[in-house]
């Protein structure tokens, strides 16, 4: 999906383009994220490793990313060599791949596909997606944890992260609010996570790093 390189004004970067970040028990917690619109919504990249790369040059091994899906059909900007996760957060969207499969997706439902896939979506919805190159592999999931109730997680990948799209959460004495992302940059296992208010989460492992 193409960008057309703008801030989105509902995500606040200050002028020096540092995105803002809180540090609590050896986590990051990432609050601020930079957004652009492509031509059918907005599209928000969470994290992008290694850290100094860029998305539109093509030096990533790995791209978290949010966007909105505002129109009715739109293709995907092929992608060839990156593999691809989609999740959907609120909404609908059926995936249509060339030569390959279909697949609907209702909130947090997923879809893995090749970025060089002629691929076309159906249907307006605010997805998450992580896109992964060079032999990394990765996985992620979605939950969905009512007020005041407990959640064990498991981050078991070489690089974990919490992404939390609506609510409020604590792990491990960090307070995550809407958009905030978890970033742990080792294996934590037997992992206690708190919603303290009804909250919409997706918990990515990146399980290969090369």
């Amino acid at each position: 999906m193409k960008n057309l390189d703008k801030i989105n004004k509902n995500f606040t970067v200050d002028s020096s383009e540092e995105l803002k970040e809180l540090n609590v028990n050896n986590y990051r917690i990432k609050k601020e994220h930079l957004a652009s619109k492509w031509t059918g919504g907005t599209t928000t990249e969470l994290y992008i490793f290694p850290e100094d790369s860029q998305y539109k040059n093509g030096d990533f091994l790995f791209r978290i990313s949010s966007a909105t899906v505002e129109i009715e059909e739109s293709t995907f900007t092929p992608l060839p060599g990156v593999e691809r996760i989609l999740m959907v957060l609120d909404g609908q969207i059926q995936l249509e791949h060339e030569h390959h499969h279909s697949k609907l997706l209702a909130p947090l439902d997923t879809d893995h596909f090749q970025g060089e896939w002629t691929s076309l979506s159906k249907g307006k919805c605010t997805d998450f997606n992580l896109m992964c190159k060079s032999d990394t592999k990765g996985k992620m999931k979605g939950f969905n944890v009512l007020e005041n109730t407990e959640q064990k997680i498991d981050m078991d990948g070489k690089m974990n992260f919490i992404f939390l799209y609506k609510g409020l959460i604590e792990i491990n004495g960090a307070r995550l609010s809407d958009g905030d992302l978890l970033i742990v940059e080792s294996p934590s296992l037997n992992n206690t996570l708190k919603a303290l208010q009804q909250s919409k989460f997706v918990v990515v492992n990146i399980t290969e790093l090369k």
